[in-house]
């Protein structure tokens, strides 16, 4: 008889696990959990009379569309977009770490006019709770885009102390380009790298490894559904639907190499950096409009005014690293034991 196992670092719906002795062909499907690990556990697994459907571990296709082996989304947009329907929005973000790397997907949209999508990753102790300015101004964090200069005083949530941030736009200004922004946030002056025109002349596309660390990213702004424009409450099932957006794909050694539960941020910003829509995954309230510079909406040139502990649930959303393969094969013998025994 086959028995449960609940397995850290899992997801909903894709993990299979079947006997192939000859002596039964009946599949079990675990519907709460499926795993993550490296293939060559099925290899290993054959061993032991089991297989596991591959499908578990498939890497997503850094293409800017939602790929099945993501799972469910581990945030989905909680209002309406301030910043224009299918101009700037974030409907959902899906995260999976897979042999070293961290693939992320925010669906939705980000407008041609530079706007930035700013990803703030909280991946091991320290970091900061409130942005720093950069080291030529008083302050410890790179001098890159003035990111620092203008979110210094910036809050986040209690708990949450960003350790690397990323920062994404497109626009049409001197030609048509895609600009990804990498910073070490604490690291002080140098501590970044910068890309222009990651995908050739164009907007949208795809690069693997448009920054020297490895970073990855692509582009595909075609959704036309998701949320509506306004301060209401989002219709999160619309927000689900949305498969395009913005992918990455980074290595675990970019962002401190984090082995257990990370947190991210993720938001839409100003071409300047200076005011706050009300697009943040995890998302703010319904009701709330932009945030600005003030939290209220107001334009002051800068976030400082900006504590989002002022607002209810969790501006950022988590992220499990799995297990290793060898803990995962050593679950799946025991498995194997207990049902044997049974």
């Amino acid at each position: 008889m086959y028995k449960a196992l609940v397995l850290p670092g899992v997801v909903a719906g894709q993990m299979e696990v079947g006997n192939v002795s000859g002596r039964e062909t009946k599949m079990r499907r675990f519907n709460k959990f499926s795993v993550h690990t490296n293939r060559s556990v099925v290899l290993l697994l054959a061993g032991f009379g089991l297989y596991i459907s591959v499908n578990a571990w498939a890497v997503p296709v850094l293409d800017g569309t939602r790929d099945v082996s993501y799972g469910s989304a581990v945030a989905v947009q909680t209002v309406q977009t301030q910043f224009g329907d299918n101009n700037s929005e974030l409907d959902a973000a899906y995260a999976t770490v897979e042999g070293g790397m961290l693939y992320l997907m925010l669906t939705g949209n980000l407008e041609n006019n530079f706007n930035r999508l700013n990803i703030f990753i909280d991946s091991h102790a320290g970091g900061q709770n409130v942005i720093q300015n950069n080291a030529n101004n008083g302050g410890t964090n790179p001098e890159n885009d003035n990111w620092a200069g203008k979110h210094a005083g910036m809050t986040f949530d209690s708990g949450f102390e960003a350790d690397y941030m990323l920062s994404l736009r497109n626009g049409s200004f001197g030609g048509n380009r895609f600009d990804i922004d990498y910073a070490v946030v604490g690291g002080g002056l140098g501590n970044f790298l910068a890309a222009t025109d990651v995908f050739g002349g164009t907007t949208t596309g795809s690069n693997a490894s448009a920054l020297a660390n490895g970073i990855g990213v692509a582009f595909n702004n075609s959704n036309a559904a998701g949320i509506l424009g306004g301060t209401g409450a989002a219709n999160q099932a619309a927000a689900l639907a949305v498969a395009t957006g913005i992918e990455l794909a980074i290595p675990l050694s970019a962002i401190g190499n984090p082995n257990t539960v990370f947190k991210i941020s993720a938001m839409v910003n100003g071409s300047n950096h200076d005011y706050l829509s009300n697009q943040f995954l995890g998302g703010l309230p319904a009701g709330t409009g932009n945030l600005g510079g003030d939290g209220a909406g107001g334009f002051t040139g800068s976030l400082s005014g900006i504590d989002l502990n002022q607002f209810a649930g969790s501006q950022y959303f988590r992220v499990a690293v799995p297990e290793p393969a060898a803990m995962v094969i050593l679950a799946l013998g025991g498995l194997l034991l207990r049902r044997r025994r049974g």
